[in-house]
């Protein structure tokens, strides 16, 4: 039951840092909601996937930070350095809500770590989702062009990244064996991603 509800979260808690990010730059999460579910579910398995198999766990929100930026390059369209202010900004504000509940349960002096993590995830959501609604509903959020940052040969920066990706996926099994759990996951995340892409490019053409 644990860890169904570890992915539950997980999934509900990228999904709430993609909707703060994009409602804090005023893009409707309506319009991308198809695209965000399924990349925040995957990204919920491969959290658990690399905390069942590996002692990355401190790589984690690295590892989630590189892809948000990457899924928000190609469903925005925004350019790369845009991409990375959007991320940040709305995971830094996610961290912010976060920590800020985390304080308060600790000074009620609830300190067992798995309660008070299973509490603190859905009610940073909740309350995340809610600040997005108030965002959305009386019109406030950044409102300057992101492509202002454009650099060059951002798709080749963007393929070296995955190419990268893809290399350490094939050599996985090298550094421990049976990773198979998070290889599938991680080849999973690739795939969706290059799907985002393509569809990208068709629509750019």
């Amino acid at each position: 039951m644990k860890d169904v509800l570890f992915v539950v979260f997980s999934a509900l808690e990228a999904w709430s840092i993609f909707t703060i990010s994009f409602t804090l730059f005023r893009f409707n999460i309506l319009r991308y909601n198809l695209q965000i579910v399924p990349i925040s579910i995957l990204m919920a398995l491969l959290s658990y996937a690399i905390r069942l198999e590996t002692a990355w766990v401190s790589w984690i929100p690295v590892m989630a930070l590189v892809l948000f930026t990457l899924f928000i390059f190609y469903t925005l369209r925004i350019s790369l350095i845009g991409s990375v202010i959007v991320t940040i900004t709305g995971y830094s504000l996610f961290i912010l809500v976060q920590t800020a509940i985390l304080n308060t349960f600790q000074l009620a002096g609830l300190r067992s770590a798995d309660s008070v993590l299973y509490m603190v995830w859905p009610i940073s959501s909740c309350v995340v989702l809610l600040l997005c609604f108030l965002l959305y509903r009386f019109g406030y959020g950044f409102s300057f062009p992101l492509n202002h940052f454009k650099v060059r040969r951002e798709n080749m920066l963007i393929m070296i990244i995955a190419v990268s990706m893809f290399l350490l996926l094939s050599f996985l099994h090298l550094l421990k064996n049976k990773l198979y759990f998070v290889e599938m996951i991680a080849a999973a995340i690739i795939l969706f991603l290059i799907y985002i892409a393509l569809r990208r490019e068709r629509t750019q053409w």
